[in-house]
């Protein structure tokens, strides 16, 4: 038993250590224009997005995309763009800790969370 426990604790310990894989992201949708109260008729897929130590992969987006970090007081720790055409942006490698991910993509925020 108590090796078990001990097994169990060394790969949550691995686990959190190693936070690198797909990112899953939930769609919102954000409106610039209050008065106008048009949504978008069809749902648009998150992207995909992995995360691999500081580095996210991604298929490259159609327009310029801003990135944001949250900490788990929502305070934003980090932004930046990612312009057209790029597939990977590197995140800076001083980050600790739990993050929300913000994609402020059109008129459309794919939000998820990262562990570092």
């Amino acid at each position: 038993m108590k090796k078990l426990f001990i097994l169990c604790c060394f790969f949550a310990v691995t686990l959190t250590i190693h936070a690198d894989g797909w990112i899953d992201f939930q769609t919102r949708y954000r409106n610039p224009n209050p008065a106008s109260t048009r949504k978008q008729r069809a749902p648009i897929q998150p992207p995909h997005i992995y995360l691999e130590d500081y580095s996210l992969s991604f298929n490259a987006f159609e327009e310029e995309c801003l990135i944001q970090l949250l900490d788990n007081s929502g305070n934003e720790v980090f932004s930046g763009v990612i312009p057209v055409g790029t597939t990977s942006f590197q995140l800076p490698t001083t980050l600790e800790g739990e993050y929300q991910i913000q994609l402020i993509y059109s008129v459309f925020i794919f939000i998820g969370y990262i562990y570092q």
